[in-house]
């Protein structure tokens, strides 16, 4: 496997935990960008750029040990994820079974068990180029282009699925060639819940022995 075939499901598991989906991705190139009517600090695609910048300054630094370079991809979610509602979607129809408190537990287990399987992979970045392209709005929600390009194989197109939350874009999901990266997520989860006569504390103590906490 080449370095950079490694390195594009570890950039899917930072941008790829989704929330609410009601259809499929429409592509940026098929329609013009319309602006919302809203006072926003930073435009969605304005956004991904400063995350691509980030991810690959602080990442594919070769220099960091494995503990570090895991805490500052929960810190990146932290600050470009609504990791409440990436929580909720992730969990399925289960999330209204738990309380907030168990919530926000389940959202800092996901984040460091992301961080423990995908960060590392960045260290495997070996020249490849994140290309960010238009946006367009659909309904609420702001979807922005992008593409991996890599320098043994063809681009691999993404599409960011974003979210106002006071003024802020977030991300809620990410589509890597049609694929929504949150319903792989959710689909993983459900099964591991229903094999526990759907019960999300297995979920949760599965995470924990994982990730340590």
């Amino acid at each position: 496997m080449t370095k950079s075939k490694i390195i594009i499901p570890a950039a899917a598991a930072l941008f790829g935990v989704a929330a609410v989906w009601s259809g499929p991705v429409m592509a940026a190139t098929t329609a013009s960008p319309v602006i919302a009517e809203v006072a926003v600090d930073q435009s969605a695609a304005n956004v991904i750029q400063s995350l691509a910048d980030q991810a690959m300054a602080e990442l594919t630094d070769q220099t960091l040990g494995d503990d570090v370079r895991r805490q500052k991809f929960v810190a990146l979610m932290d600050r470009y994820f609504e990791m409440e509602v990436v929580s909720r979607f992730v969990l399925g129809r289960y999330w209204r079974s738990i309380s907030k408190e168990e919530i926000d537990e389940f959202s800092k287990l996901l984040q460091n068990y992301l961080a423990l399987n995908y960060a590392n992979q960045f260290k495997a970045f070996n020249g490849e180029q994140f290309v960010v392209g238009s946006e367009m709005e659909k309904n609420k929600d702001t979807f922005v282009n992008s593409q991996f390009v890599r320098p043994d194989g063809p681009p691999v197109n993404i599409v960011w699925r974003m979210r106002l939350f006071d003024n802020h874009y977030k991300i809620i999901d990410v589509s890597i060639e049609g694929l929504s990266m949150g319903i792989t997520q959710r689909d993983e989860f459900t099964s591991v819940i229903q094999q526990n006569n759907d019960d999300v504390s297995a979920l949760t103590s599965a995470l924990k022995a994982k990730t340590g906490l």
